[in-house]
């Protein structure tokens, strides 16, 4: 068995920490031989403060890398070409002028701001000091391959600018979604969740029938609907909750971590058995 779990509104509590029995129960799972591996739309440095209550591997980016914690190092990574982003950012900048873009470069260790990006979001949104953060042209910011792209407009909601976007976007070439953060995130096509956990589970010799998904966003509701066994959070936006076939309690109640207990406790002698 393998648990696919969401991070920020899923497996962490409101706060954005790691419980107390959450982190028992990656613990006991993680003993037991059954990985617990965090897919989220955060990057490495996201995890930081995090790591010592997960397991060795992590997805960052909505599933486009592929990190061993242990390591320090990418297992694989599905970038989004400059050449595409580019195409769709000079799309929808006609479409909706006042958009501004930042692309997740060089694994994730190099944030390419556009100019006027910074001042639309805050710490949260990216885990870092917009202040900090570079004034770019969109020609710089597109000008080489990233993990994601994100786009944020000063006055169109996100599911307004997601609605323009989808309108113009070429469905061969880009993904779009979001997390919850007040951003679109855009990906290169086939680039969801469950393909970077397909692809970690076929590494181990696991199939999609070991894997057991946790979400609460519109960014994982590829992987709740892709999972032979999926839950979403109380707390999940609407098609998160409809993608996946049960529902648990809510993170501010450990939801993950008591369904984490229900496994183990089912079948304690079985559940390691798909072990990499």
């Amino acid at each position: 068995m393998l648990i696919a779990t969401d991070l920020d509104g899923t497996l962490l509590s409101p706060d954005g920490s790691i419980s107390p029995r959450t982190r028992s129960a990656v613990a006991a799972a993680e003993k037991a031989g059954v990985p617990v591996v965090p897919v989220t739309a955060r990057q490495l440095y996201g995890l930081t403060d995090l790591r010592d209550g997960l397991g060795r591997w992590a997805l960052c980016s909505n599933g486009a890398i592929c990190w061993d914690l242990h390591a320090g190092t990418v297992l694989f990574s599905l970038p989004m070409t400059g050449e595409v982003a580019r195409r769709f950012a000079t799309a929808l900048s006609a479409a909706a002028p006042g958009t501004v873009f930042a692309a997740i470069q060089d694994d994730g260790n190099f944030f390419a701001s556009q100019a006027g990006y910074p001042e639309l979001c805050t710490f949260s949104d990216h885990h870092r000091d917009p202040a900090g953060m570079p004034r770019m042209s969109l020609a710089e910011v597109t000008a080489t391959d990233c993990l994601k792209l994100v786009a944020r407009h000063p006055s169109l909601t996100v599911a307004q600018l997601g609605a323009v976007a989808a309108s113009v976007a070429d469905p061969h070439q880009v993904h779009i979604t979001s997390s919850g953060a007040g951003m679109l995130e855009v990906s290169a096509a086939g680039v969801t969740k469950d393909t970077g956990v397909s692809m970690l589970a076929e590494r181990f010799g696991m199939t999609r029938s070991d894997v057991v998904a946790f979400g609460d966003g519109d960014n994982d509701v590829e992987l709740l609907s892709w999972a032979p066994r999926s839950w979403a959070v109380a707390n999940a936006v609407p098609a998160a909750l409809a993608a996946a076939d049960r529902v648990a309690p809510s993170n501010a109640e450990d939801g993950v971590a008591q369904v984490i207990e229900s496994l183990l406790a089912r079948d304690p002698g079985r559940v390691g058995e798909a072990r990499p």
